[in-house]
């Protein structure tokens, strides 16, 4: 009768030293490469003006990025083969160190002029060039999954000044126009030379405070961060987008609108403090009715669902990052 000899557990890679530490190594690279992007935006993001949402980019990106690592990532011995595979290959190294040099030349660039905005968009393409290959290189196609994570990071960026100019005059001349006509509507004789509302002799100055610069830029942020929460569809993550900028550009129309009146209204009152107080509440109402959209539309695409039946969905090992 041949003798049992005991079995001896196997052991994966990533249970060995040398696993755990190349996972590590994995999640700290990712984490230095964004958190140095961050350190380049955050004099953009604090002046106060346009892009003060970034501060949240920080916490959003790497939550919605480990929800779809655990949807699309690899398991762990999968991870630990690709970053092995990772670290002897010619190729990415060379990709990796040109990557690191560039990098550095725009974080020499932007601690001479932070507020040139052409090497911070060349900054983040760099950074989500590496990190697209890095994850193509670890699990194939199904990196397109991450787009999201990618569209929120350039959201983070300022415009280009060119382009954040033109935006900012066409909002005034909109908003100044639907000012006037709903104005005019409600009987009060209004008069306009440039981007200036003369209301019974008195001069308003509608100038980029009063675009809704700041509106747009949070709405279109926050209507694209909550499609993505929502997991809304790409139909519904479009109409999203759309009712955002059309809540927005609605919600600072009604402000000059009123903004005009209580002029009208009230000559010797602090304007001033008017025009703050009512674009924190404009700005809170976009945000109301943006939530409210997407909820919406949540709603549709779940009863949508429900009525076409249950899709089955495969099971996946947790995933390790």
């Amino acid at each position: 009768m041949p003798l049992s000899t005991p079995s001896t557990p196997v052991r994966s890679s990533l249970d060995s030293p040398g696993g755990h530490a190349r996972a590590l190594a994995f999640r700290v690279f990712l984490g230095l490469l964004y958190a140095q992007l961050a350190l380049a935006l955050i004099p953009s993001w604090n002046d106060g003006t346009y892009y003060d949402y970034g501060f949240l980019v920080p916490i959003l990106v790497p939550y919605f990025f480990l929800i779809r690592w655990r949807e699309t990532g690899p398991d762990a011995a999968q991870l630990d083969r690709s970053l092995r595979r990772l670290a002897r290959s010619l190729p990415f190294t060379l990709l990796l160190l040109i990557s690191i040099l560039f990098i550095g030349l725009m974080r020499l660039t932007q601690g001479a002029d932070s507020g040139w905005r052409t090497p911070l968009y060349l900054h983040a393409f760099a950074v989500l060039s590496l990190t697209a290959g890095l994850l193509f290189f670890i699990q194939g196609r199904t990196v397109w999954h991450y787009w999201a994570c990618a569209v929120i990071v350039l959201l983070a960026v300022p415009l280009p000044s060119g382009i954040e100019k033109t935006l900012i005059q066409n909002l005034t001349l909109g908003v100044l126009e639907f000012a006037l006509f709903v104005n005019r509507m409600l009987g009060l004789p209004l008069e306009r030379s440039g981007e200036t509302i003369f209301a019974n002799g008195i001069p308003l100055q509608v100038s980029d405070g009063c675009s809704g610069i700041r509106s747009f830029q949070s709405g279109v942020f926050a209507g694209f961060v909550l499609g993505e929460f929502l997991r809304l569809s790409a139909f519904s993550r479009i109409l999203l987008f759309a009712s955002g900028l059309g809540f927005a550009f609605l919600m600072n129309g009604c402000r000059v609108i009123y903004l005009v009146r209580h002029a009208v209204s009230h000559p010797d009152a602090n304007l001033q403090k008017v025009h703050d107080i009512t674009g924190y509440v404009t700005l809170s109402l976009t945000f109301v009715l943006i939530a409210g959209a997407g909820w919406l539309f949540a709603r549709i695409e779940a009863r949508l669902h429900a009525g076409a039946g249950p899709s089955p969905r495969p099971e996946r090992e947790s995933t390790a990052l």
